[in-house]
């Protein structure tokens, strides 16, 4: 029976510690509490946590930790930039270039208006590329028979970056690339 009481004194025991370095750890994470300490001045906060408990004495070289890891743990890592630019917004961004409205008008032309130009999203799941997320779109012919595919682009989720999927080739492509090799302003049909 003695050994129990010992173990279960222990347990709570541990239990304390492990609560204490919890509570201290969540303080430490949660945003605005770490702020406080670190604009207050060192020697003021020395011997706050001198006179504290065991518990906070522990805390507080957590709390008081150098500024650089609260700063490294908000932007993205380099190989995941932040999206900037939603699916919306990349949509709206293709369909002002020059050359899909150009060929969005020569298709209601020569259409009477049957005929429209328009984006269709032909995957909804971002393609990585070089480390960046990519919407995946496609330019197409609308028409009331059938949606006939013009061209391919992809646009970076985080900057303002336009490559268009090179079909002949089977390479994804700059669009000034795109623009020198393949004048796409002159295009007039599907067939390009």
């Amino acid at each position: 029976m003695d050994f129990s009481k010992q173990s279960t004194r222990k347990l709570i025991v541990a239990a304390a510690v492990i609560g204490a370095v919890a509570v201290a750890l969540s303080a430490y994470f949660s945003g605005p509490a770490p702020v406080a300490p670190l604009a207050a001045p060192a020697p003021v906060a020395a011997p706050a946590s001198a006179s504290s408990s065991a518990s906070a004495r522990k805390a507080a070289p957590v709390a008081a930790a150098p500024r650089a890891p609260v700063v490294d743990k908000e932007p993205a890592p380099p190989s995941e930039p932040v999206a900037t630019r939603t699916k919306e917004q990349a949509a709206a961004a293709l369909m002002a270039l020059p050359e899909l409205q150009a060929w969005s008008a020569l298709l209601e032309k020569n259409s009477n208006g049957k005929v429209r130009g328009a984006l269709i999203e032909y995957d909804p799941t971002p393609r990585k590329l070089n480390g960046k997320n990519y919407w995946q779109f496609s330019y197409v012919e609308n028409s009331a028979e059938a949606a006939q595919r013009w061209e391919s682009f992809l646009v970076s989720s985080s900057d303002d970056e336009i490559l268009v999927e090179d079909a002949t080739n089977d390479e994804i492509i700059s669009l000034a690339r795109w623009r020198r090799e393949k004048h796409p302003a002159k295009r007039t049909s599907i067939d390009g």
